[in-house]
This record gives C-alpha cells, sequence and structure tokens, in this order.
C-alpha cells in the first residue's frame, strides 16, 4: 500500500519536541524554589510537549489511513493499536494529555510542584520519539528519518 505521510512536517515536529524537552529539563531545578520563569517556561514546555504528541500523531494518522480518532486521548489509542507506542507506556502518555487541558484553562491553578511532578515523567517524550522514529523506519523505510533529525 502506498502512504502519503508527510514525514518531514513529522520530523520537524519531532526536533521541536526535543527542545520542548531541554526547556523542562533546564527548568527542573528552579521550580523548586518556585521562580516564576521557570514556572512559565515549564509549563509551556509542556504544553507545547504535547501538542507535539498530538500533531506528530494527528500526522501518522492521516497519513497511514488508520481510524479517525475521536479525542486527544484516542489519538494515543490508536498509536497503541498500531503498534507505535508500546502498551505498557499509553498511561504515561495520557496523563500528560490531561495535564495539558490543567495548562490551558486553569493555569491560575497550576502550582510549582505540580509542574515538577508532570516534569518527572517527561522522559517519556523522548521515548515517543525514538517510537514514532522506528515506526516510520520500518514502514516506509530508513530514509523515512534522516539521521539527526528529531533526536530528542
Amino acid at each position: 500500500m502506498l502512504y502519503n505521510v508527510d514525514t518531514e512536517r513529522i520530523n520537524r515536529q519531532l526536533h521541536y519536541l526535543g527542545q520542548c524537552l531541554s526547556v523542562v529539563d533546564e527548568s527542573r531545578g528552579m521550580l523548586d524554589k518556585g521562580e516564576p520563569l521557570a514556572c512559565f517556561a515549564a509549563a509551556r514546555a509542556l504544553h507545547i510537549g504535547v501538542e507535539c504528541v498530538i500533531d506528530v500523531g494527528s500526522t501518522m494518522i492521516d497519513g497511514f489511513i488508520m481510524r479517525d480518532p475521536g479525542g486527544y486521548s484516542d489519538i494515543i489509542d490508536i498509536l497503541e493499536d498500531e503498534q507505535v507506542i508500546p502498551t505498557e507506556e499509553v498511561d504515561r502518555l495520557k496523563k500528560l494529555i490531561r495535564f495539558r487541558d490543567r495548562l490551558m484553562r486553569h493555569y491560575v491553578e497550576v502550582t510549582p510542584e505540580d509542574l515538577r511532578n508532570e516534569a518527572e515523567d517527561v522522559d517519556v517524550f523522548r521515548s515517543f520519539t525514538s517510537w514514532v522514529q522506528e515506526y516510520l523506519r520500518r514502514e516506509l523505510g530508513p530514509e523515512a528519518i534522516p539521521d539527526g533529525e528529531g533526536r530528542a
């Protein structure tokens, strides 16, 4: 079957996800002190990191003609069904997707402790990048991910 997968877009999104991870990593130590700049940076990086996961998932679902998702969590379910992400990691990704709602709608209630707790589990974003790259290579060949692209 011939797929129309926008690997260039996916690679750019994965690269940006890596930048979000860097910001979260850099801000972790300052979250303990409640530093406002670190809190803003971590909140925005976590939010955009989740957006990257959602966007990559949507792009893959469209390109590989997978079933239509009913919502953000369903994108993760589809990626699990299609063996892009391992079953044991689904809950970690869905937890971050739920946190996205708090960052978007209840941001004044998000505490430095909340950000610190979520930042502890952000390594799943690194794993997500690897899972997507492995899937693309398996389905489309090694040229789907150029060397050095999308690394987190």
